[in-house]
């Protein structure tokens, strides 16, 4: 595997093995787990405050990536293990992605592709170079993408360089030096692509839904490069189906890995399997800073930490 040296800095601990093993070959038994103080973690293993209580020596966790809503933090803070992520090291991947959708969106790159292969008869004109869809400007759209964190404010800057207007909301108000703020309505209301760039959260768990898809020009399209569940994925359904929103393009979806066959049946719908983070130098990334915080837990210290002040009450 190309990020196998990432794992050096763990050299000298215990339990080094172990935890290299399992990050190759797949998730540990039920019965190993409670011999591991360290941990790298992956939505495809959730912590659940069960299996978090089970650990008894587990002192560090890291998140591998940004996301770490399949983390029971609650507990693990109660339990004094540390919870830490990955934050930097995603940031340009996902914007990457992120700007990939919007242009695909705007200029139905897919759906121009999808037309081409369906017309095609050999030795025969294809009709879609007369009946292809008109699309418009970069310089004539506006974006608006919720959620201004490390990649919210990276894609604004990518899709500004070539021409998009963006707006942005935030939970925190406008933030200072950049312009574009809207609250979530007007925001909605004014562009014609919705980036979510969230979080999942109790606070964005279905943020997009019904009443927020009403707001939306009947002509703007979704891209969805935060968690699944940040948009309610039935009346995302139900809006396309209706001609309420012209298309999505999603990279993560509410009940993943599985993905609905409804929107696999829409041809107005990009569907992408969770590669945000999925290039080799960010991986690479990822790794280094997720064994770094591993490491810095174990010598108890606090980098990248979600939980620190929980964390220094209650450590291990």
């Amino acid at each position: 595997m190309y990020y196998c040296n990432a794992v050096e800095p763990l050299f000298g601990f215990e339990q080094v093995d172990t935890c290299f093993a399992h990050w190759v070959v797949g998730p540990p038994k039920e019965s190993e787990l409670r011999r591991f103080h360290g941990m790298v973690a992956s939505p495809n293993f959730p912590l659940s405050a069960e299996r978090l209580r089970s650990m008894a020596e587990l002192r560090v966790v890291s998140a591998y990536g940004v996301g770490y809503d399949y983390i029971d933090v609650a507990v693990a803070s109660e339990l004094g293990i540390l919870v830490t992520n990955t934050p930097d090291a995603v940031t340009n991947a996902t914007a990457e992605l992120g700007l990939t959708l919007v242009l695909a969106v705007c200029r139905n790159v897919l759906g121009h592709d999808a037309q081409m292969r369906r017309t095609h008869r050999p030795g025969q004109p294809n009709p879609t170079f007369a009946q292809a869809r008109m699309t418009h400007d970069f310089s004539s759209q506006t974006v608006g993408i919720i959620g201004y964190g490390r990649i919210g404010q990276r894609l604004g800057r990518l899709l500004e360089a070539i021409g998009f207007a963006t707006l942005y909301t935030r939970k925190h108000g406008p933030l200072e030096g950049h312009r574009g703020y809207r609250d979530m309505d007007d925001l909605l209301a004014e562009s014609d692509v919705v980036v979510v760039a969230t979080p999942l959260t109790s606070d964005t768990f279905h943020l997009i839904d019904q009443i927020a898809l009403r707001r939306m020009k009947p002509e703007a399209a979704l891209v969805n490069i935060g968690r699944g569940a940040c948009v309610d994925e039935s009346a995302l359904i139900e809006a396309l189906d209706a001609g309420r929103l012209a298309g999505a393009a999603l990279d993560v979806f509410e009940h993943e890995p599985r993905v609905s066959e409804r929107l696999v049946a829409l041809p107005q719908v990009i569907l992408s399997p969770h590669v945000g983070t999925l290039t080799q130098e960010t991986r690479m990334l990822m790794t280094r800073q997720a064994i770094d915080n591993v490491k810095a837990g174990l010598e108890g210290r606090a980098q990248n930490a979600v939980n620190a002040a929980a964390w220094t009450r209650n450590r291990r």
